[in-house]
């Protein structure tokens, strides 16, 4: 007789694991769409668990999601080439094999009344507040959120919509271009 095979459990892999699966899930589906029993399965793990570690499906959506609606990258070089660098990422950026990519889960879940909130204060806080201060200068705030929808419309329509004119074989027409609007947000602080 054979003796059957403990699991060995593993709290930090299992974490880790809900957390995987649900930004896949997030950036697939959105917040309404991806569903715990989904996330469960793919996590290799049953449901309870999910709310064990992260308490509700919002608990899950705040660690797996919000902290990654940031551009801190992109402040972390000189303002006088932050629209080239900016432009440059945004040209290029594919998060293809990635387990999250923020856009897009922040776009297909933005019309959650469940999260919808919760998307709203991370973006102002974590994102237009952090680059306002990081901008100074009058219209600091307006400044930000101007290069925050320009940022997030750009990339929505690059890779959700597809636009071919902004597909990344066109990053010497679009980059400077774009590279340029995105500049004179910076550099408007008189």
């Amino acid at each position: 007789m054979t003796a059957a095979k403990k699991r060995v459990r593993n709290a930090a892999a299992t974490r880790e694991a809900i957390l995987a699966a649900a930004k896949r899930a997030f950036t697939a589906k959105g917040f309404d769409a991806a569903g715990m029993r989904d996330i469960a399965a793919e996590a290799g793990i049953n449901v309870a668990l999910v709310n064990r570690y992260f308490g509700s499906k919002e608990g899950l959506f705040d660690e797996a999601v919000i902290p990654a609606l940031n551009i801190d990258d992109l402040m972390s070089g000189d303002r006088s080439t932050f629209g080239e660098r900016a432009a440059t990422y945004f040209a290029t950026k594919t998060h293809q094999g990635d387990d999250l990519d923020p856009t897009l889960a922040f776009l297909r879940s933005a019309g959650s009344a469940v999260v919808a909130e919760r998307l709203s204060d991370a973006v102002d806080q974590q994102v237009i507040a952090k680059l306002a201060r990081w901008l100074g200068g009058k219209d600091a705030e307006q400044r930000a959120a101007l290069i925050i929808a320009q940022l997030v419309g750009f990339d929505m329509l690059r890779r959700m919509v597809n636009i071919e004119a902004l597909a990344p074989q066109h990053i010497d027409a679009v980059a400077p271009r774009f590279a340029k609007v995105l500049q004179d947000y910076v550099d408007d602080a008189d």
